[in-house]
């Protein structure tokens, strides 16, 4: 299950993840080991520090190639900055910021 220690079972590595992060929750999507899509969604418990979270969330893609994450600046920024403190490897890491939609302007037809 991407990248999660488990007794008995060994982290894989070599596949990319996508994370979805905010204050609250994380999102991660990746490939089992039979390539079928698998999502796992960690929770931020009641007590726990944002830091633990980060590290939490950092230890389910530690040893994939490429993460993908997306979610407010300020929760990626810290992200990454957890991500890169473990690993050393910032080349791994690719940021998405998510699309609002723009306003829209009026076009004239006719």
């Amino acid at each position: 299950m991407l990248g999660r220690r488990e007794r008995g079972k060994t982290k894989r590595s070599g596949h990319e993840a996508t994370v979805w992060i905010d204050q609250n929750q994380a999102i991660i999507v990746g490939r089992d080991a039979d390539g079928a899509d698998e999502v796992q969604m960690l929770g931020r418990k009641p007590a726990e520090s944002e830091a633990r979270f980060e590290a939490r969330t950092v230890d389910a893609v530690v040893d994939e190639e490429r993460v993908v994450v997306s979610g407010p600046a300020d929760v990626r920024t810290q992200f990454d900055r957890a991500y890169v403190a473990v690993t050393h490897r910032p080349d791994r890491l690719v940021d998405v910021e998510p699309s609002a939609p723009g306003p829209r302007k009026a076009r004239r037809t006719g």
